[in-house]
Order: structure tokens, then C-alpha cells, then sequence
């Protein structure tokens, strides 16, 4: 199992109803990986991972990260000629001059959206020009582990691998008096059920700016 999936093997087994050791198990613990991995591009990540060194071209007010919603931010620098610059964090209480500011996630102001500001004295500013001269590290990720993962993403990610697991299912269909070995390939990794539980959190198509 890897460290960013959002289901358990043994949550895997019960959204199957196949609750004991198989030989499957290895076959199962990979389509929960992938089925983790659709998730965090549909709604963003899940389980909390570390971002280091992303790099974004300057002269503009904002930049978009990546991934999102962030937990927190590690640093941002800008490089000027090829020299770091660190920037602070603004705050109701400091307002520095070389500093950024996240917008909060509206669907949970616990966490931070992908949009960081460049921030100069308490007001917008713009971030040095030049290509790749902003570097963010921070961490993205809504929760600790896949222990801590919310039912509402368990659950999504339980639809998701009931639906991809068809494929793996023998079934039987009847073609005049015989009953023939079928098999059953879904034409979508996502149900529309599991996107109409984050009607505010889809982040596909992902939209930039100018």
C-alpha cells in the first residue's frame, strides 16, 4: 500500500465484500492506489504530502501552486539576478515588505487555496520577473494519513474501486440457451455520485491565469 492512499486493504476488501486474505491482494492494493491517485486530481490532494521546490515564473501579482488546498507554507523566495530573497508571511499583525499571502480554501477556511499573493507593505505587489524566479515549498493535503482520511473521501474512493473493480469480476451472461463467461469494463474511473459529493471541491478543468 502506498503512503497517499486514501483506503485501507482491508477498507478495499469491505467496499468489495471480500473481507478475507486472497490472492488478489496485491492485484487490489494497486487499483487502490490508482483509485487514490483519480481522487486527488478530481478534488485535489487527499493525505497530506510535502511540495518542495516548486518553481513559477514572476512578474505577475499571483501565482497558482500546483497542488492544493495547502496546509501550510514551508517558504517562498524569489531570485533576483540569481540571488534568494526570502519572503515573510503577511499577517493582520505584520505587514512586511518582501512578503506573500494565501487566499483561504472556501470550502474549508481551515486551509489555504493555491492562489499566493505578492504582498509589499499591506498592499498587492508584483513578484520579480523572470522565468521560474519564484520558488514555493509547502505542504498540501487535507489530512495526517490514510487513517485520518474523512468518510466522505473514503467513501468516494470505495464507489470509485467498486466501479473499476468490475472488470476484475467474473460474471456469466446467456446468449440464446447458454450461459457464457462475460466481463464487465467500466467506461468511467469517476461516478457521477462521487463528483456530486464535492460540488464545490472538483478542481477539473483546472483554470490559470492571465
Amino acid at each position: 500500500m502506498a503512503t497517499l492512499d486514501v483506503l485501507t486493504l482491508d477498507e478495499g476488501k469491505q467496499a468489495l465484500n471480500a473481507t478475507r486474505t486472497t490472492a488478489s491482494d496485491l492485484e487490489l492494493a494497486a487499483w487502490i492506489t490508482a483509485v487514490s491517485q483519480r481522487l486527488d486530481e478530481l478534488v485535489g490532494p487527499v493525505v497530506a504530502r510535502p511540495v518542495v521546490g516548486e518553481a513559477h515564473d514572476g512578474g505577475r501579482h499571483v501565482v497558482l501552486l500546483t497542488h492544493y488546498p495547502v496546509r501550510s507554507i514551508t517558504s517562498v523566495a524569489e531570485y533576483v539576478n540569481g540571488t534568494e530573497v526570502p519572503l515573510a508571511a503577511e499577517t493582520h499583525n505584520s505587514t512586511p515588505a518582501a512578503s506573500y499571502l494565501l487566499d483561504q480554501y472556501e470550502p474549508d477556511r481551515s486551509l489555504w487555496s493555491n492562489w499566493l499573493r505578492r504582498r509589499r507593505n499591506g498592499t498587492d505587489a508584483l513578484f520579480v520577473p523572470g522565468r521560474s524566479a519564484v520558488v514555493v515549498s509547502y505542504e498540501a493535503g487535507r489530512f495526517d494519513n490514510t487513517a485520518g482520511v474523512d468518510s466522505r473521501f473514503k467513501i468516494a474512493a470505495m464507489l470509485m474501486l467498486k466501479n473499476l473493480w468490475r472488470s476484475q469480476e467474473d460474471s456469466v451472461a446467456t446468449i440464446g440457451e447458454f450461459d457464457v463467461p462475460a466481463s464487465s469494463f467500466p467506461t468511467f474511473a469517476v461516478p457521477r455520485a462521487v463528483r456530486e459529493m464535492f460540488p464545490r471541491e472538483i478542481q477539473e478543468p483546472r483554470m490559470g491565469i492571465a
